[in-house]
């Protein structure tokens, strides 16, 4: 490499300029040439850009105005929501932990919190001393249908009012394949 103006660095002009991988769509690393392994087909990243940048959006408004709303997170919401469709509202910890997508560790956690709001209890299996059952309270299905007006509220306006029915139905076979596959 020859020195440039002010000290830069150029390349020889028989070497292959870097690119970075940015600018192609779904790309983010400085190589010699993007590569159709690492990149995959640009339609492809694209859509996986879309899909990853819009939920995460989407997540964070709904997360924002129920935190706003009903000073409870997302994740709260969904747990509690998870326990009040299960039989007798109550969940051996993992098997809740496996259904909302937490660690152990993490829900652990998160329990202790909604144990103290008085929403769950924690109690010791019976049928196994080592595991927790998870128990949504009186209180916290009050909570969860309190929330769960405005909730609803939220979804319809970041969500329903954008697709129409045929977009519904699409996303909701595209996504079920995808949860079918990664569940296999």
């Amino acid at each position: 490499m020859a020195d440039g103006p002010a000290g830069e660095e150029r390349l020889h002009p028989s070497e292959p300029r870097p690119q970075l991988l940015g600018s192609q769509p779904g790309a983010g690393l400085l190589a010699p040439e993007p590569r159709r392994d690492l990149l995959g087909d640009a339609r492809t990243m694209e859509a996986w850009r879309l899909y990853f940048e819009t939920s995460q959006r989407v997540m964070a408004q709904l997360g924002a105005a129920l935190k706003d709303d009903a000073g409870m997170d997302l994740a709260d919401y969904n747990l509690l929501m998870v326990l009040a469709e299960a039989p007798q509202r109550t969940l051996r910890m993992t098997v809740l932990a496996e259904k909302i997508v937490f660690s152990v560790p993490r829900l652990s956690y998160r329990i202790g919190v909604l144990v103290d709001r008085g929403w769950v209890l924690k109690e010791s299996c019976t049928e196994d001393r080592r595991a927790h059952n998870i128990i949504l309270t009186e209180a916290g299905t009050a909570a969860l249908i309190a929330a769960g007006r405005d909730h609803r509220a939220q979804i319809h306006e970041v969500f329903d009012a954008q697709l129409d029915a045929e977009d519904i139905d699409d996303l909701a076979r595209i996504m079920g394949k995808m949860r079918n596959a990664i569940d296999v």
